[in-house]
């Protein structure tokens, strides 16, 4: 997998239009650090830095990976996120893996979509305990979509449908065994898309 990563970014190097200190740049590395990629000397190269290096060049990561023979897909990498710093999403300590996801080729900002795993089953039947919600970062939602957010009188992080009333937001679950609560001061992460379910069918 290492030698075809090295032959591949060989090839977006010569054929791209991109000098080896703007890659360096997007991947966050030295450009020294990129010819020793593209000339084997490094193995083993994190998979932050091939998405970084895929996404520059408009490529399949897995295919730069070595994993694919599929060169260009609508197929992207995600993060999948364990939230611990609510400042800054997208922070290396919030990122515990990556999965592929589809998308369709007019999406826009598909850096802004992450998954994250529920930790409460409160939207049962959508989303339970094992499963994914796939999110799009985003500071406000409209009334009746549902969000990921930061309820600080319980330091929790959690999924609500979401109703502004005034300057009060009710907070409703699917599962009726959870209370609607109220609250004027959450932090909305973002609109949850799309759920993957690991137990649908288990």
């Amino acid at each position: 997998m290492d030698d075809v990563f090295s032959q591949r970014l060989t090839e977006l190097i010569k054929n791209g239009n991109y000098t080896l200190d703007q890659i360096a740049e997007a991947a966050g590395k030295r450009a020294a650090t990129i010819s020793r990629y593209a000339s084997g000397e490094i193995k083993g190269v994190k998979r932050s830095t091939i998405i970084a290096i895929a996404d520059l060049y408009g490529v399949s990561p897995s295919w730069l990976a070595g994993l694919s023979d599929e060169k260009y897909s609508n197929t992207k990498q995600i993060r999948i996120l364990r939230i611990k710093n609510i400042d800054d999403i997208f922070s290396d300590v919030n990122v515990v893996d990556y999965m592929d996801m589809k998308f369709r080729k007019d999406i826009p900002d598909i850096e802004n979509y992450f998954a994250i795993e529920p930790t409460e089953d409160n939207m049962l039947p959508l989303l339970g305990l094992g499963d994914l919600a796939i999110v799009h970062y985003q500071s406000n939602v409209q009334n009746g979509q549902t969000a990921l957010v930061y309820i600080p009188e319980r330091n929790v992080i959690t999924i609500k449908k979401i109703i502004k009333n005034d300057n009060v937001f009710e907070l409703y679950s699917m599962n009726p065994y959870f209370p609607v609560e109220k609250s004027k001061d959450i932090k909305i992460l973002g609109r949850v898309v799309k759920s993957q379910s690991e137990n649908a069918f288990n």
